[in-house]
């Protein structure tokens, strides 16, 4: 099994991938919740960097 190959998925499937994230994201914000207050500007920085190359693909296309 190859781990990184080209798949075209159907809605349902992007639909399901991002729900299960978000589900996801939520149960370790609430079991996290000292330690995302505790370092809430690193993360911003993060986020920030990690925006850039997408944003930057984006608008230069």
């Amino acid at each position: 099994m190859r781990l990184l190959r080209n798949k075209v998925w159907s809605w349902l499937d992007v639909a399901l991938l991002k729900w299960s994230c978000l589900l996801l994201g939520m149960v370790m914000g609430a079991y996290l919740a000292d330690v995302v207050r505790s370092y809430w500007w690193v993360l911003l920085l993060l986020a920030i960097v990690f925006a850039i190359r997408p944003a930057l693909t984006y608008f230069r296309d």
